[in-house]
């Protein structure tokens, strides 16, 4: 889940669906970090990381793209990752699962760009860290004194900057919060889908007219990818009605 009002409009488009071709949308029409969005030319140090993964976390989700530098003057220079600096996912959970509170959701995605696709980006490599926003648990807080950590402060995100929350950021958090829907947010939402599942089910084995029974199928089909997608179940394993 996402802050509904995160911008620019491409990096909401990629989080929605992460993709090599929402990526180069988001890299190609960017206007530079915001709140919602960090860039790192390379890996960095896990606390100062894991500090910016609170930091979005806290103030709507978003992510951090790793291979792009972004100079004083907002310029991107999309560089890309070598070899050597491309981490495997599983020690990048390893090293950040002892820095992060566990209801905190995030995850790395890899992206390797074809030859050919655009001058910017052909051949390179670059990893993303997409960050969830799940207002039931905001603000999140250090589990840790360590490095950049300090235990129980509440950091956010002010523009392209991560600070700890000051009384006033805290309370543009705890309000932003409410206006998602605070604790019953996902449970309504996906109760609200399997109500329209069953009422489908049973339009379904009503109808008479096979053409509308048809259709009737179909959206039951892509009601129940929109349910697997809410609930973070690989689309892969999808088997259809």
């Amino acid at each position: 889940m996402y802050y509904e009002k995160i911008v620019p409009l491409k990096l909401r488009d990629f989080l929605k669906n992460p993709s090599h071709e929402t990526l180069k949308d988001l890299l190609l029409h960017n206007t530079g970090e915001t709140d919602y969005v960090d860039f790192k030319s390379v890996w960095i140090e896990f606390t100062k990381m894991a500090k910016h993964i609170l930091a979005i976390s806290n103030t709507g989700g978003g992510c951090i793209i790793i291979g792009v530098m972004q100079y004083d003057d907002g310029s991107l220079d999309l560089k890309g990752l070598s070899d050597e600096e491309f981490l495997d996912k599983a020690d990048v959970d390893n090293k950040l699962q002892h820095l992060l509170p566990k209801y905190l959701r995030y995850r790395t995605e890899d992206f390797i760009f074809p030859k050919g696709i655009h001058p910017l980006l052909s051949l390179k490599r670059f990893q993303v860290l997409i960050i969830d926003y799940d207002p039931r648990y905001v603000p999140y807080t250090s589990i840790v004194t360590r490095g950049e950590l300090r235990y129980g402060a509440i950091y956010a995100r002010q523009g392209t900057k991560t600070i700890e929350a000051s009384h006033e950021k805290l309370v543009d958090v705890i309000l932003r919060k409410v206006q998602s829907g605070g604790s019953d947010s996902d449970e309504r939402t996906l109760r609200e889908h399997l109500e329209h599942l069953k009422i489908l089910h049973l339009e379904h084995d009503q109808a008479e007219d096979m053409k509308y029974k048809k259709y009737l199928h179909d959206l039951i089909v892509r009601k129940m990818k929109k349910i697997e997608s809410f609930l973070d179940l690989d689309s892969s394993e999808f088997h259809s009605w």
